[in-house]
Order: structure tokens, then sequence, then C-alpha cells
């Protein structure tokens, strides 16, 4: 993953327990103290290290270190690094999510052997939305669930997941992502 990530979840943890506890997730991660540069790609597994060492060091389960962390990412790392790609992305929360694969697609260009997920996105009835999840990671469909409140929130769009239902898939993960949005 790239170092944007690695920056954003060192920037939630000091923002809300302070750089004491930042070095104590570092030190029981047993990742070096690095600047993570932003547009640096770095080896998946220090960025699992790292959430691990979170919610250990947090005493919470790494499925609530990742929600809580994908909710940062949309309302503090994306809103103040990719504010005009957020905007230019939709107006409300399900032309945001339509345009999700394109967003990505534009920040491919930027970052090197970029690997984002896939979403696609059908809407039923009622206001019900189904949102299909793909990645070659495996274990981040908590960030996802956290990231789905976080634009919520952003779109100031009440959403209710009803049904968080893992697919089978050979490699990577796909989960689909029943929501009720009002």
């Amino acid at each position: 993953m790239y170092g944007v990530i690695n920056k954003s979840l060192r920037d939630m943890v000091v923002e809300q327990f302070g750089d004491g506890k930042w070095q104590e997730v570092l030190l029981r991660s047993g990742v070096p103290d690095d600047s993570f540069l932003a547009m640096q790609s770095y080896d998946d597994d220090i960025t699992y290290s790292l959430a691990q060492a979170c919610a250990d060091e947090m005493d919470i389960d790494l499925s609530d270190a990742l929600r809580a962390f994908g909710v940062h990412w949309v309302e503090n790392t994306v809103a103040r690094q990719y504010e005009s790609l957020l905007q230019a992305a939709g107006s409300d929360m399900l032309s945001f999510l339509r345009n999700l694969n394109n967003l990505h697609d534009r920040i491919s260009s930027t970052f090197l052997n970029y690997r984002p997920p896939n979403f696609r996105v059908h809407e039923g009835n009622e206001n019900n939305v189904e949102i299909l999840y793909l990645s070659e990671r495996i274990g981040l469909t908590p960030f996802v669930e956290g990231l789905l409140q976080g634009l919520a929130q952003r779109f100031n769009q009440s959403m209710e997941i009803l049904e968080i239902e893992p697919q089978a898939v050979n490699a990577g993960e796909k989960t689909l992502f029943k929501v009720r949005m009002g």
C-alpha cells in the first residue's frame, strides 16, 4: 500500500491519542519509525502490522480499528488532500459510489503499480443499494464499511448497512454490502 495510507493511520492515532501512543504502535508492530512518503509504495504487510498494532494498543478488535480508520480516511485524509477529486466524483453519495472506479482510474497515473479495489453499484427499490466490493487484498471489508459510514456523513446521507455478505472468491476479497439510503 502507499505511504499516504500509513501516514493517515499515524495521523488518526496521533490526533486521537498523541504521539506517545503512535510510538507504542510502532514498537508493538516492529515497523521502523519511517516518515512514510505519501507516493511511495510499501509492502502491504507494513500496513497490516500497523493496523493490528493499533487495535492491540487500543485494546479493540481489528475490525473495529479498520472501521474507525475508514471513517477517518474519508473525514480527514481524503477531505484534506483530495477534495477536488471528491467533488468531481459526485455531489451525493449514490453518484459518488457510481463514480468510485472512475476516481480510482484518475489517480492510477499518480501511483506506480496501483492496484485499486473495484466497486459495482446496483440500485434496487425503496432506497436499497447493493455495493459489491472486489479487491486483491484480504481483510479490508471493515475498512470499506467505515468508508461507507464516512461517506454517508460527508454527504449528510442517512445510510443503514443491512447486510455484509462475503462472497466466494479464489483470491483476494469479494463482499456484497446491502444498504438502505434515505
